[in-house]
This record gives structure tokens, C-alpha cells and sequence, in this order.
């Protein structure tokens, strides 16, 4: 029968020829009459030109492309072929067609007019694809159960960190195979180092083949991530900088990917830990078939309080010379031994006698979701920028496979950078982990009108709050001291007859004064306080007849209710929740200030697993009267006034006259502790 688009182009040919045959017979002559010529020819013969735009042009089965005629000469019949089998599938001049088979197709449009028809065929020029096979679907472990599923509890809201979905994953910094080097250095995974990445799943699609499977890295994350691919049991580095990582499509279609991610920088005023991985799959012709998203978010340190557990406790062993410490070495051994805990000692002759071990390092822990129980706990020591010869102690000693070691990172060593001067408010409400404390701040000092400005450096404030689970961090003044630290007027200890459970201690020269008045009233002026301390000794009547000691304690004690008051700001504590005991100041440095007596509020509180919590307190060395210290009898009564008979108190006192307190630092500078913390998850906080 022959091509029909054919036989119309010569039919139309034909009318055509029969036009110019009309034409020339009589077509142009002149009008019967004698009238003139009509003086005009018909119509100038147009041609039509096809052509044509579809959209899309690259779609999946069972969507549709619109077509549009752009074709010249206005034409007045459309014939379309939208697959290429030579058969019309529309007249319309504008049609859409469903595409129900993957392929790639040649469509062409023939037109016609008056005059004459004209088709065009663009070749290749749809390519339809079958729908992928499964989704575009990546998980982690949102819902922190320790398992990366494939339904809804790891899909619903994956994308949001909230109290009950988000996943957590590790800065690496244990040393799963003992080569000195924090593990997030290492650029492969293997053996017990696998329990520290958090594990991501792409889930299979075969409908990826040809084409490309990227993830995109938030941001703020991009260079602070390391993210690894399980292959056949090896562990090597996909990711660890840039804004996204491909993998193999092959892989995916293949079958589901394991990916393992750890943290490589710390949180900061930059980034707070958070990280959104983005998966997204397009096909072979570059057409996105969908994306996933999922947040995770870096454990932060968990600062340790006084109301943890304690497990170790550490010094410095200064044996010999006549700062020797071992009183307290005797003490804290014998303490140790009752209460249960590990007694650790750093040879002094290792690190120059450098015995300030509290001011080097802060314990902490990290909590992890873990496969075999909601909960995984690695120890952590925070090394804080001090730049002294103990500092390498918690690296040297307890850095290990599941005892983190968290290098400074300030070359700042102002002392306001030190362990005496970092605590943590116990729990309160809205912060259930607490809330980290650091002194300093701008004031005068005292006495004078001499500005002075001091206080943590700035990396380490950030730090914290991008943390934070006990941050934002709270400052109070502490500037006007010469070493310049919060655990020099005030501790945080536990307090169970409480209904908050714990009390802020204060050192107080004002209660001090009043139990050297009650002394001399009672006829003791000429008792002895720090007796047969060589530069220290006096006497009751020689603190309380020194008018420039007395306004001294005055302004101390001014400065520290201004502290409290701080606190107060801070917290939702009230007067009741502090507790003063006696404590005398001095002059040291210029117009800087230091504890005079021995500073009772330094103190270590080590409550036990047994319900015991062990004081180890600074001798304050009082005076006496009636053979007891009366400094001692205060604090005694007032600790013991906040236990109960199932959490008793149990309280020494130590001396550390010469080896610490002649030094300008008391019993808590020369110690450490780890501390086991609440059996809790701060993720679901």
C-alpha cells in the first residue's frame, strides 16, 4: 500500500500542478466587457516547516511528556509519532503522551497546510526509564537502640534530632590498638576500633544501576567527619573532607553498603556536633530518583560532679624534700582502701615534682548507644591548657582501648585555663547533667581601684557550650584571687538530707571571724591558730586586733557574695543551698589574695558504692578551745547536718600545711578522680 505521509505529500503535490494549470488557461486574462484586468495574482504559495519541543525529555515509565508544535507556515494537520513504529498516535497539535515503557524514542511530527506538508524526526530524543527498584533509603541508628533498621523506628523523623530520634555517634579518641595515637587519626578501622564507629546503611537499589550514589556532608560537618566503607570485612576511608563522597553505584544494586562515621574535631563556637548526611541517587541519564537525609550528632564529655560514685582516686607521689606530701599520701591510701576505691600515684620524680595534678587534667565520660544495652561508657580525661610537666600524665597512664585522652587546645596557660578552676554544678532544673563553672571575670582588686580582667580562654568557653548538655557554661569572679580559682572559695558537695540532694559550699571569712570572737570571749584570745607553722603562727587576738586583716576579710567576703550571687543567677538556688565555713585570706601578690590558714573548702569528696561519701578536708588549723579545733568543729557540724543515716558522712582531715597550702594550692589541686556517672541516657534529654 505504501508509505500514507507519502501518497499525501504527492496528492497535494498534485493539486498543486492542477493550480498552475488553472492558472495559465484563463486564469489571468482580461474581464469580458472590455473592463481592465483585476491587476493581482492569488496567494504566494508558503510552505509549512516542521518542528517541535517535548518535556520532559528524560522520565520514568508511566509519566508523560507535553509536546509543543513549533512548526512554520501554519499549518492545519498534525501528525505525531511519539515512539517511532511509524503509526499516528495523535492529531492534536499540542498533545502530552503517557510513556507506560522504558526505552529511548524517536518522535516525529508531520504537518500540512494549503499549500504543501513537511515532517521532522528527532532521534533519541525521549528516554523513559523504569521506576527504581526499592527506595532511596539511607539509616542510621535514630532511634538509639544500639541497631540500624530498616523500618520506622529508624525512619520516623530521621532527619530531626529530638529526645527520642537522632543518632550519636564518637569523637575517636580511645586507642583501640595501642599505638600512643588518638584512633581518630587512623585512616582504616579495624578489630575493636569497628565499636566506635557508628554505623550508616544504604540500602539496596538496583534501580541505581548505571548511574551515580553521592552523600552529601552538612556544612558546618565537612572536614570534621570520617566516614568509612565495610568492604568484604575491611575498613577503609570513604570521607574525611569536602561536601560529599560517592559510592560505587555497582555496590548499591549489588546489595545493602555499611558505613562506619567518627567525629575528627571537637565541637566549637563553628560547630556544634551535628551532622546531616544527605543520600541522593540519580539514574544512568542523570535524573535525581530521590534523596534521604539523617542527622547525627557527636556524645559530648560528660564532666564529672561530686555527687558521681568514685572509683580511682589520684596524686602526685612527692616523697622526699620539705614539701613532702606524705600525710596525705597515708590519708588518701587509707581512705581508698575503706571506701573501695583504686589509690593510683604519678612518681613525682617523673614529672619534676610537678604535684599539681587536679589543675592538669578534668575526668569525664562519653555515653554511647551500644548493641548490647541502651548504654556504653568510655572514660575520658580532658588534658587542659596549663603546659606543665604533669599535664602528660593522663596520657602517659590512663590513655588506653576505652579511656579516651582528649588533648588541650589553647597554647593559652593563663591559670584561669587550669583544673582548680573548672567545676560542675551537681543537677537542677532544665540542666539534668548540670552545669559547668568556671571563675573569673573584670573587677578590681582588692583594696585598690586597679582594674584587672582574667578568666578562661575563650576555645575552652565555646567548647562547652557547643556541647551543650551542661552548658551554656556559668562564670563567676574570681579574678581577684593570685591563682585565680573557684575551688579556692567554693565546692559542690552532697548533701542527702536535702531535697535537692546536694549544697554549694563557701569558704566565709565572715564565719570565720565569728568563731575567733566566740573563742576570745571565752577567754581564748591567746590561743594559738596555725600553730608552730614558722611565718604563719599567731594567735586569736593577733588576727582580730589586725584592722588591715580584718577590712581584707571584709572585702573577701564581699567578693564571694557577689559569687553567690552569680550562682544564684545561674541556677535555681537560693540562700538555703549554701553552706560557709571558716576560711581566713591574705595578701600574697601585690594586692592578689590567697587563703591564709589551710583552705577547708579545697577539699576531695568521694562518695562510695557502699552509701558512704568520704571527705578528705584541709587541716584548717584553728584555734583551739576545750582541746578541739574550733574551725574543724564547724565544718564537721555542718557536713554532718546534711547526711542521713543511709548516706553517712565520713570525714578526715588531712595536713597539707607545707606540701600544698605554703604552695598556694590545697588537698583538690593535688588530686584526681574517675567517677562512675548516672546509669542514664543524656541523649534522651
Amino acid at each position: 500500500m505504501g508509505n500514507p505521509k507519502y501518497r499525501a505529500r504527492l496528492a497535494l503535490a498534485g493539486v498543486a500542478t492542477l493550480m498552475v494549470i488553472l492558472a495559465a488557461c484563463g486564469g489571468g486574462g482580461k474581464k469580458s466587457g472590455g473592463g481592465s484586468s483585476g491587476g493581482g495574482t492569488g496567494p504566494t504559495p508558503v510552505a509549512p516547516v516542521a518542528d517541535f519541543s517535548g518535556t520532559p525529555t528524560t522520565l520514568q515509565t508511566g509519566q508523560s511528556v507535553t509536546f509543543t508544535d513549533l512548526s512554520t507556515g501554519t499549518p492545519v494537520t498534525w501528525a505525531w509519532d511519539f515512539d517511532g513504529n511509524g503509526t499516528t498516535d495523535s492529531t492534536a497539535q499540542n498533545p502530552a503522551h503517557v510513556y507506560n515503557t522504558a526505552g529511548t524514542f524517536n518522535v516525529t511530527l508531520a504537518v500540512t497546510n494549503a499549500f504543501s506538508a513537511d515532517s521532522v524526526t528527532k532521534t533519541t530524543y525521549v528516554t523513559v526509564t523504569a521506576p527504581p527498584t526499592g527506595t532511596v533509603d539511607i539509616d542510621v541508628d535514630s532511634n538509639r537502640d544500639g541497631t540500624v533498621s530498616a523500618g520506622a523506628d529508624d525512619d520516623t523523623n530521621e532527619h530531626v534530632w529530638s529526645a527520642t530520634q537522632g543518632a550519636v555517634f564518637y569523637y575517636n579518641l580511645d586507642d583501640d590498638n595501642n599505638d600512643n595515637v588518638e584512633d581518630y587519626k587512623d585512616t582504616t578501622a579495624s578489630g575493636a576500633d569497628l565499636n566506635d564507629l557508628a554505623r550508616i546503611i544504604v540500602r539496596q537499589m538496583s534501580g541505581a544501576a548505571g548511574g551515580t550514589v553521592t552523600v552529601l556532608v552538612s556544612a558546618s560537618a565537612q572536614n570534621r567527619v570520617r566516614i568509612f566503607q565495610n568492604s568484604g570485612g575491611t575498613w577503609t576511608s570513604v570521607y574525611s573532607s569536602g561536601a560529599s563522597f560517592t559510592i560505587p553505584a555497582a555496590n548499591v544494586v549489588a546489595g545493602d553498603v555499611e558505613l562506619g562515621m567518627e567525629a575528627r574535631d571537637r565541637m566549637s563556637a563553628t560547630w556544634n556536633g551535628h551532622c546531616t548526611l544527605t543520600l541522593e541517587v540519580r539514574n544512568s541519564g542523570g535524573t535525581v530518583l530521590g534523596t534521604d537525609t539523617v542527622i547525627l550528632r557527636v556524645a559530648p564529655p560528660i564532666m564529672a560532679t561530686n555527687l558521681w560514685p568514685a572509683t580511682e582516686y589520684h596524686l602526685v607521689n612527692i616523697a622526699s624534700g620539705s614539701t613532702q606530701n606524705g600525710a596525705m599520701r597515708t590519708a588518701m591510701q587509707n581512705i581508698c582502701t575503706a571506701g573501695g576505691f583504686l589509690y593510683r600515684e604519678a612518681a613525682g620524680t617523673s614529672y619534676s615534682g610537678d604535684r599539681w595534678l587536679q589543675d592538669s587534667s578534668e575526668p569525664a565520660v562519653v555515653q554511647l548507644p551500644s548493641s548490647t544495652g541502651p548504654r556504653r561508657v568510655v572514660n575520658h580525661v580532658m588534658q587542659l591548657a596549663r603546659w606543665r610537666q604533669v599535664d602528660q600524665w593522663c596520657k602517659n597512664v590512663l590513655f588506653d582501648p576505652e579511656f579516651d585522652f582528649f588533648e588541650r587546645f589553647s597554647t593559652n596557660s593563663n591559670s584561669h585555663n587550669y583544673g582548680g578552676n573548672f567545676e560542675v554544678v551537681p543537677p537542677f532544673t532544665g540542666k539534668p547533667y548540670g552545669k559547668v563553672a568556671f571563675g573569673g571575670g573584670t573587677g578590681t582588686l582588692l583594696g585598690t581601684t586597679t582594674s584587672v580582667t582574667s578568666a578562661m580562654t575563650q576555645v575552652y568557653k565555646d567548647f562547652f557550650d557547643a556541647a551543650a548538655l551542661q552548658g551554656p557554661h556559668l562564670q563567676y569572679t574570681s579574678e581577684w584571687l593570685a591563682v585565680g580559682h573557684i575551688d579556692e572559695f567554693s565546692m559542690f558537695i552532697p548533701a542527702p538530707n536535702t531535697a535537692r540532694g546536694w549544697v554549694c559550699l563557701m569558704a566565709s571569712p565572715d564565719v570565720a571571724i565569728q568563731i575567733l570572737q566566740n573563742v576570745q570571749a571565752a577567754g581564748g584570745g591567746a590561743n594559738a591558730v596555725m600553730a608552730g607553722r614558722s611565718g604563719y603562727a599567731t594567735t586569736v587576738n593577733g588576727i582580730l586586733n589586725d584592722s588591715a586583716l580584718m577590712t581584707l576579710q571584709s572585702q573577701a567576703q564581699a567578693r564571694i557574695n557577689t559569687a553567690r550571687n552569680q550562682i544564684k543567677a545561674a541556677t535555681n538556688l537560693t540562700d538555703a543551698d549554701f553552706i560557709h565555713i571558716p576560711q581566713l585570706f591574705e595578701y600574697v601578690s601585690g594586692n592578689y589574695v590567697a587563703a591564709l590558714n589551710p583552705g577547708s573548702v579545697n577539699l576531695m569528696v568521694l562518695p562510695s558504692a557502699n552509701g558512704t561519701t568520704y571527705f578528705a578536708i584541709p587541716d584548717p588549723e584553728g584555734p583551739d578551745l576545750s582541746g578541739a579545733d574550733q574551725f574543724q568543729a564547724d565544718i564537721s557540724a555542718k557536713l554532718q547536718g546534711l547526711t542521713n543515716g543511709s548516706n553517712p558522712f565520713n570525714i578526715t582531715y588531712v595536713d597539707v600545711f607545707w606540701s600544698y597550702h605554703d604552695l598556694l594550692g590545697e588537698l583538690h589541686c593535688g588530686s584526681n578522680t574517675v567517677r562512675t556517672p548516672p546509669n542514664d541516657d543524656w541523649w534522651n534529654k
